[in-house]
C-alpha cells in the first residue's frame, strides 16, 4: 500500500512538471525571436563592369520568322559596350567614320536582364525590347515592325504572306542608361540573327549616341519628352513615340553589343 507521504510527493512532482510545460509553451509563443545583429546588405546600386570580350560576342544564328508573330519573351539579356569618342571623332565634328575603332581601354561593357512586357509590340508599328539593371541602369532597343516583316501584313488564318529572307541590317533606335546618364541614338544598324517565337537575337552598333537629359529609366517631370502624336514612328527620324528627345549634345559615345531572348 502506498502511504500518504509517497502520494503527496508524487502529486507535487506532477504539479511541478505541468507548470513547467505550461510555462514553456507560453514563453515559446509570446517571445519574439532575437533581433539579428546585422541587417541584410543592400542590393547593388550600380552595374558591374564586365569583360570587354562579352560585349564583342555574336549571338548564334537561328530562324527568322518575318511575320513577327507570337513574339513573347520572358528571359534574356543584353550586353552593351559604351566607348569614348575616338580621335577621329574629335577631328570630324560631322560624325564618326564607320572605320573608327575604339579600343578596350576606352570602353566599358555592361549587362542587363530582360525587363517589362513580355510582348515587344508597341502600337502602331514598333517593336521595343527593354532590359534593366540596378537603380536607373538599363537599355532598350526599338525598331519598326515593318522593317522585320518587309511591310507585309501579318498572317490571317491559314494565309501566310511570302517575303524573302532578312539578309541586311535594319535601323534601330538604342538607348543606354548607366550611373544616371542616358545615351541615345536613332541611327544604329541592327543585324537580326534570330527572330521567332522560340528565340530572338541581334547585334548592333551605334557610331554616335548623344547624351540626353530625358532618361526613360529615371523619369523627370522637369524634362520635356516629345509627345507630338504626329511625330513619325520611324527610329531613323529625330524622335519616336517611345524614345525621348535628345536635348543638346554635351557629349557622345559609341554603343555596340548584342541581345538574346527566349520565352
Amino acid at each position: 500500500m502506498v502511504n500518504t507521504a509517497t502520494r503527496r510527493t508524487a502529486w507535487w512532482l506532477a504539479a511541478v512538471a505541468a507548470v513547467s510545460v505550461i510555462a514553456a509553451c507560453g514563453t515559446g509563443d509570446s517571445q519574439d525571436p532575437p533581433a539579428s545583429s546585422s541587417s541584410a546588405p543592400p542590393g547593388p546600386t550600380a552595374s558591374a563592369h564586365l569583360d570587354a570580350a562579352e560585349c564583342r560576342e555574336t549571338p548564334d544564328t537561328g530562324r527568322i520568322d518575318r511575320t513577327g508573330a507570337d513574339l513573347d519573351f520572358r528571359s534574356g539579356a543584353i550586353r552593351v559596350a559604351i566607348g569614348g569618342s575616338p580621335v577621329a571623332d574629335r577631328d570630324n565634328p560631322g560624325g564618326v567614320p564607320a572605320s573608327a575603332v575604339v579600343g578596350d581601354d576606352d570602353t566599358a561593357c555592361f549587362g542587363f536582364s530582360r525587363w517589362g512586357n513580355a510582348r515587344p509590340e508597341v502600337p502602331p508599328d514598333t517593336l521595343l525590347f527593354v532590359f534593366k539593371g540596378p537603380g536607373t541602369d538599363g537599355a532598350q532597343v526599338e525598331f519598326l515592325a515593318s522593317d522585320l516583316t518587309g511591310g507585309v501584313l501579318p498572317p490571317i488564318g491559314d494565309t501566310r504572306p511570302k517575303v524573302g529572307p532578312l539578309s541586311k541590317a535594319i535601323n534601330a533606335a538604342i538607348g543606354v542608361s548607366v550611373n544616371g546618364t542616358y545615351y541615345h541614338s536613332t541611327s544604329c544598324p541592327l543585324k537580326i540573327t534570330a527572330m521567332s517565337s522560340r528565340r530572338a537575337a541581334a547585334a548592333f552598333t551605334c557610331q554616335r549616341a548623344a547624351q540626353s537629359e530625358a532618361n526613360p529609366f529615371a523619369p523627370d517631370d522637369d524634362v520635356t519628352y516629345d509627345t507630338d502624336e504626329s511625330t513619325p514612328t520611324s527610329p531613323s527620324s529625330p524622335t519616336s513615340p517611345t524614345m525621348p528627345t535628345t536635348t543638346g549634345s554635351r557629349s557622345s559615345v559609341t554603343l555596340s553589343g548584342w541581345f538574346e531572348l527566349t520565352p
